[in-house]
């Protein structure tokens, strides 16, 4: 006699359970990694912007000063190198229009960090160059922190000023305007030397 005929029902058999997949496992946990980079990756992009320089070259006027202002980008490219100075420096930097590089000069290596300058003149005073960055400098967000004679330059005036970096550290710029020189074939009102230096400052200890 079999089980069914003898009226006892079979007991039940319990599904089959299924079988433990550690690639399974891993799929949250690794889904919670991805997430938690992707916001990583977004706060570093948020505190540390990719600035671009300025691709425009149009004058703009300064207040305070007779002397137009146009970005330095063009005149800073010989002396940009790899991203630095940033984007930011670079395009808060100008020189007056009618002013033409003559030279340039990388102190880096024995800076041990940046630190390059480039040589212009222009038609114009000493005064009335000192005057046009003492604006500009504000006026593009730089903090100036001194003004007066320059070190080892004769007869030349300093404007210092300073400003954050896109790359986490503190730029600082150096107008040293040289004294006019007067000679043939220069204008009445003379013509001027001056030297734009931009170095970065060291992470403190």
């Amino acid at each position: 006699m079999s089980i069914h005929d003898a009226g006892v029902r079979a007991p039940l058999r319990p599904p089959p359970r299924a079988g433990f997949s550690i690639k399974a496992a891993m799929i949250v946990p690794g889904i919670g990694a991805l997430i938690l980079a992707a916001f990583i990756g977004a706060g570093f992009l948020t505190s540390n912007p990719v600035q671009q320089t300025k691709a425009t070259t149009r004058s703009f006027s300064v207040a305070g000063t007779s002397l137009r202002a146009r970005p330095a980008v063009q005149a800073l490219k010989v002396i940009t190198v790899s991203g630095q100075p940033p984007g930011n420096i670079v395009n808060a930097t100008s020189i007056p229009v009618g002013a033409t590089r003559v030279s340039f000069q990388n102190n880096s290596a024995s800076a041990q960090a940046y630190d390059a300058q480039i040589r212009l003149t222009i038609d114009a005073s000493q005064a009335a160059v000192q005057n046009f960055y003492s604006k500009d400098l504000k006026q593009q967000g730089w903090q100036i922190f001194e003004t007066g004679p320059a070190d080892n330059d004769p007869g030349a005036i300093e404007v210092l000023a300073k400003k954050a970096g896109s790359d986490g550290f503190y730029w600082e710029l150096g107008a040293v305007v040289s004294a006019t020189t007067f000679g043939p074939a220069a204008p009445a009102s003379g013509s001027t030397a001056f030297v734009l230096r931009l170095f970065q400052q060291p992470d403190p200890d």
